[in-house]
């Protein structure tokens, strides 16, 4: 299907929140909280708890070496991880918004293609992509909890999405029909970084760890599906057509956020990579 500039532009800033905002005004979940129209089923792994040895090595960026905090959270990490998790499962089912009380007021969510994005932006609607619709039932698995060596504040785990197109998807006023085709995506990892306090203060989502595995080339979560609903979005990191495509949509306006405005990002946050730029080299 041919898709047009402004239709990527639109495109791009609703997977955002759909990608990381579970299709609502909520946040990134393991079960994705969907909308009422969605049937959403997740597993968690449960796994032990890591070892409390903390790897003393500096972070050659200097953002992540701040993350540390005083490396030696008073809660366990990966339980809460875990909770938190359980907790967007719950809201999705209930069809609930996500308590905010789990965030930090300096909260800043980064993907391979989207971000920096602070809460306030993640709570925007997006409901123009059809999304919701067009996958009625998705299973999410998350599994692999496990605690960085290095910060003993963050905690990566897996995620596996599969569902079928069998609902048409109206995207901003175009109906795109149901494939009736079913998706697999690549397993793909996120990671949360708790303060001392133990609020999310990072969160990171949707970096493919195989991209030959499933059937949506290589592509994850939300751009897994679009690809499945016909919509195949060359979105990489380092992209600069995309990269294009994401400024103009900021440009035109009233399409949704790639990343925040610098006003809006907290300081700690230094890199200037936005969207789907170039990772700086430190």
């Amino acid at each position: 299907m041919k898709v047009t500039v402004a239709k990527l532009c639109l495109l791009m800033a609703s997977s955002l929140s759909c990608n990381v905002n579970a299709f609502s005004a909520t946040s990134i979940s393991s079960s994705r909280s969907f909308s009422s129209a969605s049937k959403v089923t997740a597993t968690v792994e449960e796994v032990s708890s890591s070892s409390s040895t903390v790897v003393d090595v500096v972070s050659k960026n200097p953002m992540f070496e701040y993350l540390k905090f005083d490396k030696s959270p008073q809660f366990d990490v990966l339980e809460k991880t875990k909770e938190y998790i359980r907790c967007q499962s719950d809201a999705s089912m209930s069809n609930t918004a996500m308590d905010e009380s789990w965030y930090a007021a300096d909260y800043v969510l980064r993907g391979p293609v989207i971000g920096p994005i602070v809460r306030k932006d993640l709570a925007a609607d997006q409901s123009g992509l059809g999304i919701r619709q067009a996958f009625p039932e998705i299973k999410i698995d998350s599994f692999g909890y496990s605690i960085d060596p290095e910060n003993p504040y963050r905690c990566f785990y897996f995620q596996r999405w599969r569902g079928v197109n069998s609902g048409d998807m109206d995207n901003y006023g175009t109906v795109y029909p149901a494939t009736g085709n079913d998706m697999e995506t690549p397993v793909s990892t996120f990671s949360v970084v708790f303060n001392p306090e133990g609020k999310i203060v990072y969160e990171q989502v949707g970096a493919v760890v195989d991209r030959l595995e499933g059937n949506t080339q290589g592509k994850a979560a939300i751009f897994g599906m679009l690809h499945t609903a016909g919509l195949k979005i060359p979105a990489s990191p380092g992209d600069k057509v995309f990269s294009f495509i994401q400024r103009a949509g900021h440009v035109a306006g009233g399409l949704g956020r790639s990343w925040s405005r610098k006003a809006d990002i907290p300081k700690w946050w230094t890199s200037k990579s936005k969207g789907a730029d170039e990772t700086e080299q430190y």
